[in-house]
Parts: structure tokens; sequence; C-alpha cells
């Protein structure tokens, strides 16, 4: 299926394992795909937020400031769109509204798990390497997701 949105896209993922010392987070933004080894959050739902909050940063800095973000984490999607009251995510809110202001353009939507296969390898990925770092290049490391590079943004 074709991206209806005239506007870029980025595909965003999170994988978290309880008991783990870190978290993994990707994206694939049209222009470049990136990864993060991060922090372990508090569950799985804070790892998704965290990578989108990544995801948007990285798409400002990159002067794109419309974006289509998608997500096969309903819950954030829905947690954004419906703008449910999540306590424990305040801190993460306040960061979003502050990005989404600096957005003319931004929508996210719930994507199928198997639409979004290069993200979830870039956050399985970025978890196994059981440290902290960010990574955004137009190349995806083979280190890091060898399978990642096969897939293309669907």
């Amino acid at each position: 299926m074709e991206n209806e949105s005239p506007y870029p896209r980025c595909q965003v993922d999170a994988s978290w394992v309880k008991n783990s010392t870190v978290s993994g987070g990707g994206f694939v933004l049209e222009l470049a795909p990136g990864s993060i080894g991060m922090d372990q959050t508090l569950c799985p739902m804070h790892a998704e937020f965290t990578i989108l909050l990544y995801a948007m940063k990285n798409s400002l800095q990159l002067g794109v400031t419309s974006m289509s973000f998608e997500s096969d984490c309903l819950q954030l999607v829905k947690l954004i769109n419906d703008e449910e009251d999540w306590p424990a995510m305040a801190s993460e809110w306040n960061e979003f509204i502050h990005l989404l202001s600096l957005f003319t353009v931004f929508s996210i939507s719930f994507i199928a798990r198997e639409r979004n296969v290069r993200a979830d390898l870039l956050a399985k990925g970025a978890r196994s390497k059981n440290s902290i770092f960010s990574h955004v290049d137009s190349v995806i490391p083979g280190w890091l997701a060898h399978k990642a590079n096969l897939f293309i943004l669907n």
C-alpha cells in the first residue's frame, strides 16, 4: 500500500524486555534510518514513547517539520490521538507537546507489525547491543540489524 500522505513518513518501534538494563528503539525516516540503545524504561509503553520523541527530534534536526509518523503500538497512537491522560507519562507528554509545537504538520497512525519490520529489527538490534548509543545514517550498519537492510519501507 502506498503512503497516502503527501508528507514524508517515519516508522517507529521499541524493543523492551523485563529485567534488562537497556531498551532498544528504531525508526525509519524516509530520509535516514536510525536506532538508539537507551536506558531501560519503566514499561514497553515508555520505550515506544521515547523512540517516538527521539524520531521527532531527528526529523526536526534534519529540517523536516511536516511528518507522518507510524507505529505498531496501538496504545501509543490512541494516547496521542485521543489525548488520553497518563499520569505516569507526564514528563514524556510535556516533551511531546513541546516538540509537536515545532511541527507544521504532524500525524501519527497505527500500522500492522508486518509493515513495521525495519523499525522492529532496528529496535531489537539496538537492544541486543546492550549499551547506550545512538546511530542515525542512511546506511544501517550490519552489526546493528543486517536483515533490516533487506526490507523496503512499505
